[in-house]
């Protein structure tokens, strides 16, 4: 079973919480011990340098060693602690203090430092020292039991973990209600995208008011939201204006066959009249169609660039010899120019279609008897493509809109779909293509290449 985010930001939360509780319990612990017990020796050593003073003095009043033990063992009084004096010989003196059997008195090594024994009823804390002054040697300890240090050593573990237990609690508690006030705006996001469909595209996430994490994912979200409806909207659109564009030659077509097929009798020449329409309205659809494919494919990148090693000069040139048919009956006039050779590494039937839309555009906006000039230049070391007519110009209005797709502006017949794929051509090819300038008599597209042909 999966765990819900806010279970395991709980979890993570009272385990790190729990560990450090611990750790900071069991180095409080050691810490505690080593110094509950440098404490204990520091009292030794004092008790220690009581009874050697007090032994001294005793000495120096010309006493004996056993006449110094005893008259020790009365002036040095120190609450639960055994004092001992031995001889040199290891035999007892006087033990007083803490009471403690003398058959199991550690033996005294003398060596000045304090160390652990175990004793009959637990472990001992024994600092010995061997003594000679004034003619007399002589053992002496002060030992301590170890059970006040360990009692107080496991109260304060008991102390830990039950404060270990309250924090597991406090922190449980802590990061649940954490987690739940952090990720509330995470689940009202959550209801809010559920009710987010293609029939609405409009709604959005509500951005917590804060630039946190969530108000990032939130705008990072509504953002794709923004691009998922501006591309339903342009499909939308996009199939609007195909049914719209197709509709025309289908009527057309529907009603030249009934028309032909009203009357049980026709001539020759109304039959080949009627055929004539159908096939010039077949015509029209299947480039329709054919653009329109192109500009899907292209917006899916499922047009791949065949590369080849291309002369654009004579690309242009063959482009414009083709076009002049279409010249002819408006009178147009197709001149091409510039410079010879411009080599460029492109996919020739692209390419070719590209200049070709231009110059049909260019030659169905040029006035009767017109003129239509194209050039072709290398400036900066990238290739420039230029198409000028001399027709009335676009009005400034739709000079953005000329590149969309159906745009028709002035008494084009055309499909609106020409500079819409010229300019994803350009752009594929890793250039542009733009309307330089458009004035009464002059209108100028430019499509600039960079001369290695990097793609976009």
């Amino acid at each position: 079973m999966r765990l819900s985010i806010r279970t395991r930001l709980t979890v993570w939360y009272s385990t790190v919480v729990v560990a450090v509780m611990v750790t900071g319990a069991v180095v409080g612990s050691f810490a505690e011990s080593k110094l509950a017990l440098q404490r204990l020796d520091v009292e030794l050593a004092r008790s220690m340098a009581t009874l050697q003073g007090v032994m001294r003095t005793e000495f120096s009043e010309g006493m004996s060693l056993e006449d110094s033990a005893k008259e020790a063992s009365i002036e040095v009084v120190v609450p639960d602690r055994t004092l001992v004096l031995t001889r040199a010989d290891g035999s007892i003196l006087e033990v007083w203090g803490l009471p403690m059997d003398r058959a199991s008195l550690p033996p005294l090594d003398g060596n000045d430092e304090a160390a652990t024994i175990a004793g009959p009823a637990g472990d001992l804390r024994m600092l010995s020292s061997e003594v000679e002054f004034a003619g007399h040697r002589y053992n002496a300890a002060v030992i301590a039991t170890l059970a006040p240090v360990r009692a107080q050593t496991a109260e304060m573990q008991q102390a830990m973990f039950a404060g270990i237990v309250i924090a597991l609690i406090v922190a449980a508690a802590g990061g649940w209600l954490i987690g739940r006030q952090t990720l509330r705006p995470l689940t009202r996001m959550a209801e809010q995208a559920r009710q987010i469909n293609e029939q609405d595209p409009k709604g959005r996430l509500a951005a917590p008011p804060v630039d946190d994490e969530l108000g990032r994912l939130a705008a990072a979200f509504n953002g794709l939201l923004d691009r998922l409806a501006s591309a339903l909207n342009l499909q939308r659109q996009f199939m609007a204006d195909a049914s719209h564009e197709l509709r025309t030659p289908v009527s057309v077509v529907r009603t030249a066959t009934q028309v032909t097929l009203a009357s049980e009798a026709r001539s020759a020449g109304e039959y080949r009249e009627s055929l004539v329409i159908i096939g010039e309205q077949a015509n029209r659809l299947s480039r329709l169609v054919d653009s329109m494919f192109l500009l899907s494919r292209a917006e899916a990148h499922g047009v791949p660039l065949r590369r080849e090693f291309l002369n654009l000069d004579d690309i242009l040139a063959e482009t414009a010899r083709a076009v002049r048919v279409l010249a002819e009956p408006r009178g147009v006039m197709v001149t091409t120019d510039g410079e010879e050779e411009v080599s460029f590494t492109g996919d020739d039937a692209l390419l070719r279609q590209m200049m070709g839309n231009l110059l049909d555009n260019a030659i169905r906006h040029a006035r009767t008897d017109g003129r239509v000039a194209a050039g072709l230049e290398r400036v900066n070391g990238r290739v420039v493509i230029r198409i000028t007519d001399d027709g009335a110009g676009v009005a400034p209005a739709d000079r953005d809109r000329i590149f969309d797709r159906f745009v028709r502006v002035g008494t084009s017949d055309g499909a609106g779909l020409g500079l819409p794929i010229a300019r994803w051509i350009a752009e594929a090819h890793g250039g542009t293509l733009q309307l330089a300038e458009s004035r009464p008599g002059c209108t100028t597209f430019v499509v600039t290449l960079p001369a290695d042909s990097t793609p976009a």
